[in-house]
C-alpha cells in the first residue's frame, strides 16, 4: 500500500530546507503558494510551492526542465528546485513588486494607467526576454500577464514559468497545449496549438490594459472572453489613435499577420510617437454594433415555429444565380471632395437619397437614364442573401428531411475548441450517441425501436448540427427521425427532440446576440463609395465582405470610411450588376489588414 507523504507545514519561521526560513505568505492560488523566504546569508528570496501529483505539478516540473539553463537580465532568476515532501519547491529571485502594483499606484493618483513612455520602457525589456526565449530556445512563455511581470530596481523581469512550452504546430491537439489564462491567451492557444508569436498577443493585451485601465474584449464570463479572443475584433477605441494600428496588428487572430517578434511590436509603438497631435487623441464614440454579441439570459427555443419545413429564408433563397465578375469603371478624375476647411455656412436641409442607385451615377454620369436603378432595395438585399446562402455548403441538404422535422438556427458564442465537448455532454445527457467524424456536421442518434403498429421497422431519433466554418456565422440544427412514426409516436418524438435542441442551443449560445435576422458568411469583393451629407460621393475604397444579414453587412476595407453613409457595390454578383446600395455606417474597428466596418441598410 502506498502512503502519501504529508506536505510541508508552512508558517512564518518554518525552515523548509537547511538555511531557508519562511518569512511571509505573498500569495496563494488553486495549485500552490508563494512565500517570502530568508536564504543563507540573510538574502531575501521568493519560494513557490506546487502541490504534487496533479497535472499542474507535472506541467511545472516539465517547464522547469525547459528553462533551468536559460539566463537573461530580464528574466526572474530561478535558483533552486527541489522535491520536498511531495511538493515541488522553487526558490527564485525576489522582486520589488508586480507591474500590476505599479498600475494600481498610478490609478490611485488619478491616472488611467501607467504613463506611456514609462510603460514602453518596461515592455521593451520584457519583449527582449521573450524574444530570446523564442529565438534561441524555441519556447513560448504562454502566461504573459501583469501578475507575472515583475519590477526589480525599476526594470522589468518576466517570471513564473509554469506554462512554458515549445511550439506546437497547427495540427496539434488541445490536449497538447493544456494550461492557459483565458483572459490573456491567444486564439491559437485556445484552439490547441502554439506559434512563435503567441506571447506577442498576450503582451499587446498587457500594454492595452496597463495604459488605459480597460480591456479590448467583453469580460462578463470566461466563456465570453474566450469567444471574443477567437471570433471578435478587439475594441481599440480606448487607445490613443497612434497606437491602434500597432496593437491591432499584434492582436491579429492569425499569428502570421502579427509582427515577427515582440520587440518589433514595441518598436512599432515607439515609432508612432509624435506622429499624431495629442489634441486629436481621445476616446471615439462607438455606435451600437448591428451584429454585436451582448450578454442576456439563456435563450429558449422558439417552439411556436416548430415543426416546420426548415428555415424559410434558406429554402426560398436557393434559386440559381450566375457569378459573373462585373467590370470596374475607372474613377472619374473630375470628381472631388468638397473643401471641408472652408468657412462654415448654414447647413442646408438633409437630402434624401435613393437607397439603390445605378453605378453610372456614382461614376459621374449625369444622364437622366442613369438616375434610377431598376430594382428596389428589398430586391437588392434578397439577391445578396441568395448569393451568400449559396456559399454555405450544407443548406441544399435541408430539403431531404421530413416536412415535420424541427429546425432552429443561432450564432454559437462558445470557443470553437469547446463545441465538440459541449455536444458530447448534451448527447450523453439525453442518451444519444454522437458522431463527430465530420467537423462541419455532427450527428446525434438514438434508437427508439418500433413506434408504429402497422410498420415493424425500428425508428431512430436524430439531431444534426451543421457547424459553419468560419464559426462566426449561423449554426443550423435539424431534429428528425428515420423509420415509420404513427400518430401517437410522432408527438412524443417531437417533444424529446424539442427538449434536446432547446438545451443544445442554450449550451452553445450562452450569450444572446443582438440581431433579428440570420447572419451568413459572404466572401465577395466590394467597392465602398463614401457619401457626404451634401450628396458628394468620394473615390471608392476597395474591400471584401465578411458576412451579411437582412439588416446589414460587415466588410473589411483597405482604409477607414470617414463618412457616416456610403454606397456599396458588390462585385461578381450578376444579379446586382451595375447598381449599389446605400448603407449607414455603425461602427469601425481596426485589424492588421484594414478597417472592419458594420453598416446597416437604410430601410
Amino acid at each position: 500500500m502506498h502512503l502519501k507523504t504529508p506536505q510541508f507545514d508552512k508558517y512564518p519561521g518554518a525552515e523548509l530546507m537547511p538555511g531557508y526560513r519562511l518569512v511571509q505568505l505573498l500569495g496563494r492560488g488553486g495549485f500552490g503558494e508563494v512565500w517570502r523566504c530568508e536564504a543563507p546569508g540573510g538574502l531575501q528570496k521568493a519560494v513557490k510551492f506546487v502541490s504534487g501529483g496533479g497535472e499542474q505539478f507535472r506541467q511545472e516540473l516539465g517547464a522547469f526542465e525547459e528553462v533551468k539553463g536559460i539566463r537573461h537580465p530580464y528574466l526572474l532568476m530561478l535558483e533552486r528546485v527541489e522535491l520536498l515532501n511531495g511538493e515541488l519547491v522553487m526558490v527564485m529571485e525576489l522582486a520589488d513588486c508586480q507591474i500590476y502594483d505599479r498600475f494600481k499606484t498610478c490609478q490611485a493618483k488619478g491616472l488611467q494607467g501607467i504613463p506611456r513612455d514609462e510603460l514602453l520602457g518596461y515592455l521593451e525589456e520584457a519583449a527582449e526576454a521573450l524574444d530570446m526565449m523564442s529565438s534561441r530556445h524555441g519556447l513560448q512563455h504562454l502566461d504573459v500577464k501583469p501578475e507575472n511581470l515583475f519590477l526589480v530596481s525599476d526594470h522589468m523581469k518576466v517570471g513564473d514559468y509554469g506554462l512554458v512550452r515549445r511550439r506546437i504546430p497547427k495540427k496539434g491537439s488541445a490536449e497538447q497545449a493544456h494550461g492557459f489564462t483565458p483572459r490573456y491567451s491567444s486564439p491559437e492557444v485556445l484552439n490547441g496549438w502554439i506559434d512563435t508569436r503567441s506571447d506577442q498577443y498576450s503582451l499587446a493585451l498587457v500594454y492595452f490594459e496597463l495604459l488605459t485601465g480597460k480591456f479590448p474584449y467583453l469580460e462578463q464570463s470566461v466563456e465570453q472572453v474566450m469567444s471574443q479572443h477567437l471570433n471578435a475584433a478587439p475594441n481599440l477605441a480606448a487607445l490613443p489613435r497612434r497606437d491602434r494600428e500597432s496593437v491591432g496588428r499584434a492582436l491579429a487572430k492569425d499569428p502570421v499577420e502579427r509582427y515577427p517578434t515582440c520587440t518589433a511590436f514595441v518598436r512599432a509603438i515607439r515609432a508612432a510617437s509624435g506622429l499624431v497631435d495629442e489634441s486629436e487623441e481621445g476616446e471615439d464614440v462607438i455606435a451600437e454594433e448591428l451584429l454585436e454579441i451582448t450578454p442576456a439570459p439563456e435563450p429558449a427555443l422558439n417552439t411556436s415555429t416548430l415543426p416546420n419545413r426548415g428555415p424559410r429564408s434558406v429554402k426560398e433563397a436557393l434559386a440559381p444565380t450566375c457569378q459573373t465578375p462585373s467590370p470596374v469603371a475607372p474613377p472619374n478624375p473630375l470628381r472631388r471632395k468638397p473643401d471641408r476647411k472652408a468657412t462654415p455656412q448654414e447647413a442646408p436641409p438633409e437630402k434624401k437619397f435613393d437607397p439603390v442607385v445605378n453605378l453610372d451615377l456614382l461614376h459621374g454620369l449625369k444622364d437622366d437614364s442613369a438616375q434610377r436603378a431598376t430594382m428596389t432595395q428589398i430586391e437588392f438585399i434578397s439577391e445578396l442573401l441568395t448569393a451568400a446562402q449559396k456559399q454555405v455548403p450544407f443548406l441544399h441538404e435541408l430539403s431531404a428531411y421530413p416536412e415535420d422535422s424541427l429546425t432552429c438556427s443561432f450564432l454559437c458564442t462558445l470557443p470553437a475548441a469547446l463545441v465538440p465537448f459541449k455536444l458530447r455532454l448534451v448527447a450523453e445527457r439525453w442518451g444519444f450517441l454522437l458522431n463527430a467524424d465530420d467537423p462541419k456536421r455532427f450527428v446525434m442518434r438514438k434508437e427508439r425501436g418500433r413506434t408504429s403498429r402497422s410498420d415493424p421497422r425500428p425508428t431512430a431519433l436524430e439531431v444534426i448540427v451543421y457547424r459553419p466554418l468560419p464559426s462566426s456565422a449561423e449554426y443550423i440544427v435539424i431534429g428528425t427521425w428515420t423509420g415509420a412514426m404513427d400518430a401517437e409516436g410522432l408527438p412524443r418524438a417531437q417533444e424529446e427532440l424539442t427538449g434536446l435542441m432547446e438545451q443544445l442551443r442554450g449550451d452553445l449560445q450562452n450569450l444572446e446576440e443582438r440581431r433579428r435576422h440570420p447572419r451568413y458568411p459572404f466572401d465577395a469583393p466590394v467597392l465602398v463609395f463614401p457619401q457626404y451629407s451634401d450628396g458628394v460621393v468620394d473615390q471608392p475604397i476597395p474591400g471584401v465582405c465578411r458576412d451579411i444579414c437582412q439588416g446589414g453587412v460587415r466588410f473589411l476595407a483597405s482604409k477607414p470610411v470617414r463618412t457616416d453613409r456610403a454606397y456599396i457595390e458588390f462585385k461578381g454578383i450578376e444579379s446586382v450588376l451595375r447598381v449599389a446600395i446605400l448603407v449607414k455606417l455603425a461602427r469601425t474597428t481596426y485589424e492588421a489588414d484594414g478597417a472592419l466596418t458594420v453598416a446597416r441598410f437604410r430601410m
